[in-house]
């Protein structure tokens, strides 16, 4: 197992530990294992990350904000609370229409 940037077996607070920076996308990893990346982000307004057809599908889920997901040029919109899983194969695009965190899990199936 790979270590994230957080301590394994020591409780930490994904929202506080995650800070906006002006006209950025952060990540932070959580954890890796074999076929499995989990990941924390955070986008500050106007900021978009696109992806080709991933062989990979992607479970997102909002934890603070706003989000819009286009998978296949179908728009979703996301907020605190709000999950989705992208689809492996897919063209997807996660926007910042307002800043927002989320989590990403990235399933490696392929």
């Amino acid at each position: 197992m790979a270590k994230g940037e957080f301590e394994e077996s020591k409780k930490f607070n994904l929202v506080d530990a995650l800070e906006y920076i002006s006209n950025m996308i952060v990540v932070k990893n959580i954890i890796e294992e074999n076929h499995c990346v989990v990941q924390a982000f955070v986008f500050d307004y106007g900021k978009a990350q696109s992806f080709e057809k991933s062989p990979f599908a992607r479970f997102i889920h909002i934890i603070e904000g706003k989000a819009e997901v286009v998978i296949n040029d179908n728009s979703t919109f996301l907020q605190k609370g709000d999950s989705i899983i992208i689809p492996g194969h897919f063209t997807s695009s996660i926007e910042a229409n307002h800043k927002f965190k989320m989590i990403c899990a990235t399933i490696k199936t392929e």
